[in-house]
């Protein structure tokens, strides 16, 4: 799993970067940016749960699928 955070973690990383030096399009990196991050928030959460850590479970969970509404709501939506 922790080979998966990284992977993750150097996507979000890369596609932000791409999306802010316009090398793709904001349409494009932002929306493939922001589920890379909300993956990783989804692997972190059922981390805190294997750890029982109940409040930082909630808390990621919920930013998870916030991150996931802004998400869809960008792509199909707006």
């Amino acid at each position: 799993m922790k080979i998966i955070k990284i992977v993750l973690s150097v996507i979000t990383i890369l596609f932000a970067a791409l999306g802010l030096l316009r090398v793709l399009s904001f349409d494009i990196a932002n929306p493939v940016m922001l589920t890379a991050l909300a993956a990783f928030l989804l692997l972190q959460s059922i981390e805190y749960q294997k750890d029982r850590k109940k409040a930082d479970f909630i808390l990621t969970i919920a930013a998870a699928l916030f991150v996931l509404a802004v998400v869809v709501y960008n792509v199909f939506l707006a």
